[in-house]
């Protein structure tokens, strides 16, 4: 997930570009978020044979979905995890985080988080190029067309997230599900930065909540710090995931858009 508040991700529509410190937790707070109806993630365990959590790079799946992982493993659910890229893109110009030094630890981090979070997956590395999933859709449709069938669900995350590497995998994970007739929700994680409430750019009204526990939060901001390479400063640059934009994953809920 390569960004740092200072700095312009291109490559997304100007409208959902991800600039500056984003929108602030607070004003999240203080809108009609917490009003989503409810989704109840049983229900998953029960209609799907298996569960496909697509993410563009070591970390999305926590910081998007960390506690619904959680239940679903404690629900004994059949879940795989897609790692499409291995974040390797995250600190260009580092000295200190190289893209070497960053394909080994962040996948790393990722296990060791997923350990925190009490889950068990298969994790599936495809190790295409950091900022470069959109050239290569076709590799990763080609993946998950061979392994995913009708009785799935694909989580992916949002075709309108604002890095184009998540977009690029939202996108993709709608065509296989056309493709196989699996079903596919899609996970926020940069929309939170980029969009405001009430945003008219976001499809609400096919916005889902997700309930976590406090014991499940807990184990999910545990989560989150073990990802070393993202939360702590590379010398005078602000760690990729600062204070403000980890405070967006930490409330009691997680968010899904159900498909169209």
């Amino acid at each position: 997930m390569p960004l740092k508040s200072d700095v312009l991700i291109s490559h997304a529509p100007e409208h959902r570009r991800i600039a500056g410190v984003g929108t602030a937790e607070d004003a999240w707070q203080q809108s009609t978020i917490d009003r989503l109806p409810p989704c109840d993630v049983h229900e998953w365990v029960e209609r799907y044979a298996r569960i496909w959590v697509i993410a563009p790079h070591p970390d999305d799946e926590v910081l998007g979905l960390g506690g619904c992982l959680t239940t679903l493993c404690a629900l004994h659910a059949d879940l795989h995890i897609v790692s499409v890229t291995d974040g390797e893109a995250s600190h260009r110009g580092s000295s200190v985080w190289t893209p070497q030094r960053l394909a080994a630890e962040r996948p790393a981090e990722l296990r060791h988080g997923l350990a925190l979070l009490g889950v068990t997956a298969d994790v599936r590395r495809l190790g295409l190029p950091d900022g470069g999933v959109d050239a290569g859709r076709q590799t990763l449709l080609h993946e998950l067309v061979d392994v995913i069938r009708e009785d799935d669900l694909i989580l992916a995350t949002c075709s309108f997230d604002g890095h184009p590497d998540h977009e690029a995998c939202g996108e993709v994970a709608s065509l296989v599900g056309e493709l196989t007739g699996a079903t596919v929700l899609e996970y926020p994680v940069w929309m939170w930065h980029w969009a405001k409430p009430g945003e008219a750019m976001v499809p609400w009204h096919r916005a889902r909540r997700i309930d976590m526990s406090a014991a499940t939060m807990t184990k999910k901001r545990a989560a989150i710090h073990s990802f070393v390479s993202q939360v702590t400063q590379d010398g005078p640059r602000e760690a990729i995931l600062p204070a403000h934009v980890i405070a967006r994953f930490l409330r009691g809920f997680e968010v899904v858009f159900a498909s169209t």
